[in-house]
């Protein structure tokens, strides 16, 4: 007996990960927040998309729709922010994942 994937190569979603870093802050408590994705998958990252206002009720929806290189910078002022971004793979496969930030006196992100 042999196993489908051991015959045919079954595509899987890609891996994804998001560091998250003060990139600047400025004088009215603004700052400026940059998001590094790294998606990985066996026929490669094709983009990725990001919703900075990420609403589960709405849905996703991108505010900047095809990143090649997976790094985005965007401002926010103290609160509480959901951020997703996606990664699409070569073989069309996606994974979205979520990112949670509290922004008051220092950066921190939030637990899951």
């Amino acid at each position: 007996l042999v196993k489908v994937e051991d015959i045919v190569p079954v595509a899987q979603k890609p891996a994804l990960s998001v560091r998250v870093s003060e990139a600047s802050r400025e004088a009215d408590g603004t700052r400026e927040i940059e998001f590094a994705a790294e998606g990985r998958s066996e026929a490669g990252i094709e983009f990725y998309s990001w919703d900075f206002a990420y609403d589960e009720e709405r849905g996703f929806t991108p505010a900047v729709i095809m990143d090649k290189t997976g790094v985005q910078r965007a401002k926010f002022r103290a609160g509480e922010y959901t951020i997703a971004v996606k990664a699409v793979g070569s073989e069309g496969l996606e994974n979205t994942e979520l990112v949670r930030l509290k922004l008051n006196g220092t950066i921190e992100r939030a637990a899951d």
